[in-house]
């Protein structure tokens, strides 16, 4: 099953909160100014732009890319949408906890209602998309000098976004 229809609202939204965790995650997992703030979102959009063009071929990804799309186009319009809710990153960066427990909730869901390899291609993109945020921004240092791109708090993350969503670890 990959077609958004075959998901109840619910299960989509688990879904598509999936992506907005690891990013929280990662953030979450070693909080920078918000310069690195701002430069880690952007990598997570530049994932998302490059999927849109490189997994053409998945269309649980491609569904996955034009509801979040949609539901930031009309976030102006409400926050009763049950996805919206489940993605705020503020908040799910606050509590890293529960934004990895979300991943791993997506990937149980995924397991059960997707084919195999489009479930293994979405699950190791989101874990991508953990990989291109934590190169984002120089982590400690002083005034841009020093620090390190990928520090241990944000591969520690890594790692445990690899174990919930049941991927090779990047590390």
């Amino acid at each position: 099953m990959t077609e958004r229809v075959e998901y109840t609202d619910e299960e989509w939204a688990t879904v598509l909160a999936a992506p907005v965790a690891v990013i929280s995650a990662i953030i979450g997992s070693s909080l920078g100014g918000p310069v690195g703030i701002m430069k880690e979102v952007a990598a997570a959009v530049k994932s998302f732009e490059q999927a849109a063009e490189t997994k053409r071929d998945n269309p649980l990804i491609v569904a996955v890319l034009l509801s979040l799309k949609e539901r930031f186009e009309a976030f102006g319009g409400g926050l009763d949408d049950p996805a919206l809710q489940q993605m705020n990153i503020l908040e799910l960066g606050q509590d890293v906890d529960r934004a990895v427990e979300a991943c791993r909730v997506a990937r149980e869901l995924l397991e059960q209602k997707a084919p195999p390899d489009l479930s293994a291609e979405l699950r190791a993109w989101l874990l991508e998309i953990g990989v291109n945020v934590a190169h984002a921004a120089v982590e400690g240092g002083f005034f841009g000098l020093g620090g390190e791109r990928v520090n241990q708090a944000e591969r520690d993350m890594l790692a445990r976004l690899a174990e919930a969503l049941d991927v090779p670890s990047p590390l």
